[in-house]
């Protein structure tokens, strides 16, 4: 099952695509982890990949087995699950308050949705869930970083396949030649022209 993005910066205005998906699965301490990756796409430029091996909310570190990252064409790296618990010194999850159903419109077609708000001091989060679509049930949301809105989503397919193992493009960046042509040994004078 996959989910296709929009993100959109409110300090860059720049426009970026975000892809999950649940790629796998694999057993962790008698629990099924699941393989969720986060495949962040620019407008110009290579994918960021994330894989976490989930038995549970990644917002709890401790169900968090495994991180692997992959940046442009670089091979893959692993990352010790407690980058994410040294992460969060002070970091609170902040009032979070529903206030009912909403009809959505997203690429992805009109949806029911319930709109949650988060306030952590003076910063706000809106966020628009539908529990059918997976793997994390965003339909929508709005923070002071951005905005985000669902494109589409599904299951099976290229999209519910890992990306981290897909073949990166040929690197050309040796193969850039420059080549200088002459330029003709009259300019042209059009009709009409002295």
């Amino acid at each position: 099952m996959y989910a296709w993005y929009e993100l959109k910066d409110a300090k860059t205005g720049n426009k970026l695509f975000m892809r999950q998906a649940i790629v796998g699965q694999k057993e962790v301490g008698g629990k099924t982890g699941y393989y969720l990756e986060t495949e962040v796409v620019p407008e110009i430029g290579f994918p960021v990949i994330y894989r976490l091996l989930l038995t549970g909310p990644a917002s709890d570190a401790r169900n968090v087995h495994e991180i692997l990252v992959r940046e442009g064409t670089e091979p893959p790296q692993s990352l010790a699950p407690d980058i994410l618990a040294s992460g969060k010194d002070g970091v609170t999850e902040g009032d979070r308050t529903s206030t009912g159903m909403e009809k959505i419109t997203t690429p992805a077609g009109d949806m029911e949705a319930e709109h949650f708000v988060i306030s952590q001091g003076l910063l706000k989060t809106e966020v628009w869930v539908n529990r059918t679509i997976r793997p994390m049930g965003i339909v929508k949301m709005t923070s002071p970083d951005g905005k985000l809105l669902l494109t589409r989503y599904g299951e099976g397919g290229r999209d519910a396949e890992s990306a981290m193992d897909r073949q990166a493009p040929e690197d050309t960046s040796n193969n850039v030649s420059v080549r200088v042509n002459k330029g003709p040994k009259k300019n042209f004078k059009g009709k009409g022209m002295p």
